[in-house]
């Protein structure tokens, strides 16, 4: 019993000391990450501090059939993308390359992802949950939604991509999007380069280590 005692409090001694670690790597040089999107600039009256761009609220259905809003993901961190279920390369490449990130961040419960379907025709909840199969992901962590009742344009402009002058024409993207936990965009990375995507995984050590280290 105290062999077991022993070894729970060590667990709960180290393993923060682990995280910081991890999270102070490579963050000696420490720079903010930039805040994307329009900003409002105080008006020296009643708006004090600058307004900056935050993602519209949205309402999707993830793989295991569960509601998620904008709401879902307050005083979380997540990645964004969207995708084609039916599409083997350009979308099944990034999806790989986005899993690459998920299993480095895994054990961090404030990082998510979310993926959005392009098709939500096809893409239904069984497809989804087939799809998420492949890349071994958590539904708790790792979110593959249909988008059904949501405007895509309009969540795609929210997520300041570009999008088709045709509202109804499918885009393909390659776009992978970093919000913080106040739903701003604080990066979005090309999928197709290998660089970017390291990018991606190194600026989510620095948001984190942001909040983790109030005041810098």
């Amino acid at each position: 019993m105290k062999r077991k005692s022993f070894w729970i409090s060590a667990v709960v001694l180290v393993v923060p000391v682990v995280i910081f670690y991890f999270l102070s790597s490579g963050v000696q040089n420490y720079k903010k990450l930039p805040i994307l999107g329009v900003k409002i600039p105080p008006d020296g009256n009643h708006q004090k501090d600058t307004l900056f761009y935050t993602i519209p609220d949205f309402q999707v259905w993830d793989q295991t059939g569960k509601a998620l809003t904008q709401a879902s993901f307050n005083d979380r961190i997540y990645v964004a993308n969207f995708f084609f279920a039916s599409c083997k390369n350009d979308c099944a490449t990034m999806n790989r390359r986005l899993s690459q990130v998920y299993e480095k961040y895994i054990e961090f419960t404030e990082v998510q992802f979310i993926s959005f379907s392009m098709d939500p025709n096809n893409d239904s909840i069984p497809v989804l949950a087939n799809y998420a199969k492949k890349y071994k992901a958590n539904s708790n962590i790792w979110h593959f939604v249909n988008v059904k009742n949501e405007s895509l344009y309009s969540l795609q402009k929210g997520f300041l991509l570009p999008v088709s002058t045709v509202e109804l024409a499918p885009n393909h993207y390659r776009q992978l999007v970093l919000v913080d936990k106040q739903n701003r965009i604080r990066g979005i990375y090309d999928s197709d380069s290998e660089a970017d995507v390291l990018q991606l995984q190194d600026d989510l050590k620095v948001l984190l280590y942001e909040y983790h280290q109030p005041g810098l």
